[in-house]
Protein backbone atom coordinates (compact mmCIF):
# COMPACT_ATOMS: atom_id res chain seq x y z
CA UNK A 1 0.00 0.00 0.00
CA UNK A 2 2.76 2.49 0.80
CA UNK A 3 4.45 1.68 -2.77
CA UNK A 4 1.32 2.51 -4.15
CA UNK A 5 1.04 5.95 -2.66
CA UNK A 6 4.46 7.00 -3.10
CA UNK A 7 4.13 6.16 -7.21
CA UNK A 8 0.99 8.15 -6.69
CA UNK A 9 2.31 11.48 -5.59
CA UNK A 10 5.28 11.13 -7.74
CA UNK A 11 3.12 10.71 -10.64
CA UNK A 12 1.34 13.64 -9.12
CA UNK A 13 4.44 15.77 -9.14
CA UNK A 14 4.95 15.11 -12.62
CA UNK A 15 1.33 15.43 -13.95
CA UNK A 16 1.29 18.94 -12.93
CA UNK A 17 3.06 21.42 -14.21
CA UNK A 18 4.40 24.21 -11.37
CA UNK A 19 5.15 21.08 -9.36
CA UNK A 20 8.05 19.30 -10.47
CA UNK A 21 11.04 22.27 -9.92
CA UNK A 22 12.02 23.91 -13.09
CA UNK A 23 16.00 23.48 -14.35
CA UNK A 24 17.57 26.36 -15.22
CA UNK A 25 20.88 26.73 -16.98
CA UNK A 26 23.54 29.27 -15.38
CA UNK A 27 24.52 31.58 -17.47
CA UNK A 28 23.60 34.31 -19.58
CA UNK A 29 20.57 34.86 -22.00
CA UNK A 30 19.13 37.59 -23.82
CA UNK A 31 16.09 39.01 -24.98
CA UNK A 32 14.75 42.27 -27.40
CA UNK A 33 10.74 43.20 -26.56
CA UNK A 34 9.50 46.32 -26.87
CA UNK A 35 12.52 47.96 -27.96
CA UNK A 36 14.65 47.24 -25.01
CA UNK A 37 17.41 44.94 -25.36
CA UNK A 38 18.39 42.96 -21.81
CA UNK A 39 20.60 40.33 -21.03
CA UNK A 40 20.15 38.35 -17.99
CA UNK A 41 22.38 36.31 -15.87
CA UNK A 42 20.82 33.83 -13.25
CA UNK A 43 22.56 31.16 -10.90
CA UNK A 44 22.03 27.47 -10.61
CA UNK A 45 19.03 27.78 -9.32
CA UNK A 46 17.19 30.20 -11.49
CA UNK A 47 17.75 33.06 -9.72
CA UNK A 48 18.41 36.53 -11.54
CA UNK A 49 21.94 37.90 -10.48
CA UNK A 50 22.68 40.21 -12.71
CA UNK A 51 20.63 42.22 -16.00
CA UNK A 52 22.46 44.10 -18.42
CA UNK A 53 19.69 46.42 -20.49
CA UNK A 54 19.51 49.60 -22.48
CA UNK A 55 16.71 51.35 -24.07
CA UNK A 56 17.08 53.61 -27.12
CA UNK A 57 17.59 57.02 -27.95
CA UNK A 58 19.74 57.83 -24.55
CA UNK A 59 22.31 54.40 -25.36
CA UNK A 60 23.29 53.89 -21.74
CA UNK A 61 23.72 50.80 -20.53
CA UNK A 62 22.31 49.75 -17.12
CA UNK A 63 23.74 46.98 -14.95
CA UNK A 64 21.95 45.72 -12.04
CA UNK A 65 24.02 43.60 -10.18
CA UNK A 66 21.74 42.21 -7.40
CA UNK A 67 24.28 40.25 -5.11
CA UNK A 68 26.45 43.56 -4.31
CA UNK A 69 23.50 45.48 -2.68
CA UNK A 70 25.14 45.10 0.37
CA UNK A 71 28.34 46.23 -0.18
CA UNK A 72 27.39 48.83 -2.00
CA UNK A 73 25.55 50.81 0.59
CA UNK A 74 26.96 53.99 1.28
CA UNK A 75 29.18 53.94 -2.45
CA UNK A 76 28.82 56.64 -4.93
CA UNK A 77 31.31 54.66 -7.26
CA UNK A 78 32.30 51.08 -8.54
CA UNK A 79 34.87 50.01 -10.32
CA UNK A 80 34.02 47.96 -14.41
CA UNK A 81 36.33 45.84 -15.60
CA UNK A 82 36.14 43.89 -18.97
CA UNK A 83 39.52 41.90 -19.76
CA UNK A 84 42.65 44.34 -18.38
CA UNK A 85 40.26 47.95 -19.20
CA UNK A 86 38.24 48.79 -16.08
CA UNK A 87 36.74 52.56 -15.68
CA UNK A 88 35.08 54.22 -12.50
CA UNK A 89 31.30 54.86 -12.76
CA UNK A 90 28.56 56.31 -10.51
CA UNK A 91 26.82 53.84 -8.96
CA UNK A 92 23.63 53.69 -6.21
CA UNK A 93 21.41 51.29 -4.50
CA UNK A 94 17.70 50.52 -6.36
CA UNK A 95 14.62 49.00 -5.39
CA UNK A 96 13.75 47.04 -2.04
CA UNK A 97 14.18 43.40 -0.52
CA UNK A 98 14.70 40.78 -3.09
CA UNK A 99 14.67 43.42 -5.85
CA UNK A 100 17.20 45.42 -4.03
CA UNK A 101 20.79 45.88 -6.49
CA UNK A 102 23.82 47.80 -7.12
CA UNK A 103 22.56 49.86 -10.46
CA UNK A 104 25.02 51.29 -12.88
CA UNK A 105 24.91 53.58 -15.68
CA UNK A 106 27.60 53.09 -18.25
CA UNK A 107 27.71 55.67 -20.31
CA UNK A 108 26.77 55.60 -24.04
CA UNK A 109 29.33 53.50 -26.15
CA UNK A 110 31.50 52.84 -23.14
CA UNK A 111 35.08 52.38 -24.19
CA UNK A 112 35.61 49.08 -22.66
CA UNK A 113 33.53 47.54 -25.09
CA UNK A 114 36.12 47.99 -28.12
CA UNK A 115 38.84 46.30 -26.52
CA UNK A 116 36.47 43.05 -25.44
CA UNK A 117 38.17 39.61 -26.44
CA UNK A 118 35.88 36.32 -26.19
CA UNK A 119 38.00 35.03 -22.78
CA UNK A 120 37.54 38.40 -21.28
CA UNK A 121 35.77 37.96 -17.65
CA UNK A 122 33.05 40.92 -16.66
CA UNK A 123 33.24 42.18 -13.33
CA UNK A 124 32.47 44.94 -10.81
CA UNK A 125 34.33 46.42 -7.76
CA UNK A 126 32.67 47.97 -4.62
CA UNK A 127 34.14 48.98 -1.56
CA UNK A 128 36.53 46.69 -2.18
CA UNK A 129 34.03 43.93 -3.18
CA UNK A 130 34.77 41.86 -6.41
CA UNK A 131 32.14 40.15 -8.04
CA UNK A 132 33.20 38.31 -11.77
CA UNK A 133 30.27 37.35 -13.62
CA UNK A 134 29.25 34.23 -15.77
CA UNK A 135 31.18 33.63 -19.05
CA UNK A 136 30.12 35.69 -21.62
CA UNK A 137 29.34 38.94 -20.07
CA UNK A 138 31.30 40.89 -21.80
CA UNK A 139 30.00 39.27 -25.40
CA UNK A 140 26.23 39.82 -23.88
CA UNK A 141 27.19 43.49 -23.22
CA UNK A 142 28.26 43.61 -26.81
CA UNK A 143 25.22 42.35 -27.81
CA UNK A 144 22.83 44.32 -25.98
CA UNK A 145 24.81 47.85 -26.90
CA UNK A 146 24.64 46.90 -30.10
CA UNK A 147 20.97 46.40 -30.28
CA UNK A 148 20.25 49.47 -28.94
CA UNK A 149 22.61 51.28 -30.62
CA UNK A 150 21.50 50.09 -33.99
CA UNK A 151 17.86 50.62 -33.02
Amino acid sequence: MRNWIGVGVCALALALPGAAPAQQQAGWTYAYVDGVATATERDDRGRVTATLTCRPPTGDIILADYTLSRAGRRANTSAVRIGAMSVNVPSRIEGRGRERALTINLPQRPPILAAVQPTDQLSVTVNNQTRTFARGGPEKMKEVAYACWGG
